[in-house]
């Protein structure tokens, strides 16, 4: 299956889908060719995505790639997983490249969060502390907001399916020259399969932080 082909979702813009690119807990960043449908390692960040990491299908936003997704969610998945989540606020970036956040369809630990002002304040503090040694940040969108970025996205996605920008997210390598300056640039390929079988037995990592993050 080409992970390009991937839709929006049933449900959206209340629920949605995200491609996994880095898992909780990973410092590997990886960008998905749709020509070959393997992924390859982008990337290396200097701390660990405090959240799963990926983009939403069927969206081309304001920068011309498709939308960030930060996805909170119990444990950790692996590059090229597909997850519902229910987008609740965006993390806005001064160049554009906004991040909506979400959280795991199904988890109960947020069945109540509907807004990003519904998040643990330390969890916040996390996302913000991932980000700010590399990017300018402009503070927070909410729920109804964020509903409209998807929204739009998707709209610019439809009115443009063949853009050039909608292909630059995941198959262009200049876009990794550019988001890798400040990360420790580490380039390699894998399929998907291969990528599948290294975090088979990561599903448990992200349990650690999750218990301090509760108490």
């Amino acid at each position: 299956m080409n992970l390009r082909d991937i839709s929006l979702g049933r449900h959206a813009p209340s629920i949605i889908n995200v491609v996994i690119e880095a898992p909780k807990g990973s410092r590997k960043k990886y960008r998905y060719h749709a020509k070959s449908r393997k992924f390859r390692l982008a990337y290396e960040f200097s701390m660990p995505v405090p959240t799963e990491y990926g983009w939403i299908p069927e969206t081309v936003a304001e920068d011309g790639h498709f939308l960030n997704a930060m996805v909170i969610a119990r444990n950790a998945s692996h590059p090229g997983y597909i997850c519902e989540a229910r987008p609740i606020g965006v993390l806005k970036r001064k160049d554009r490249d906004h991040h909506v956040i979400c959280v795991m369809l199904g988890d109960e630990r947020y069945t109540s969060v509907k807004d990003i002002s519904d998040l643990d304040v330390k969890l916040l503090k996390k996302i913000v502390q991932f980000f700010e040694p590399y990017f300018e940040l402009s503070g927070w969108l909410n729920h109804a907001e964020t509903v409209k970025v998807i929204t739009d996205a998707h709209e610019a996605y439809i009115a443009s399916p063949k853009l050039r920008g909608t292909k630059a997210r995941i198959d262009d390598d200049s876009e990794d020259d550019k988001t890798a300056e400040g990360f420790n640039e580490n380039l390699e390929e894998a399929s998907v399969a291969a990528v599948n079988a290294e975090w088979a037995d990561h599903d448990d990592r992200g349990e650690e932080e999750d218990a301090d993050s509760d108490n």
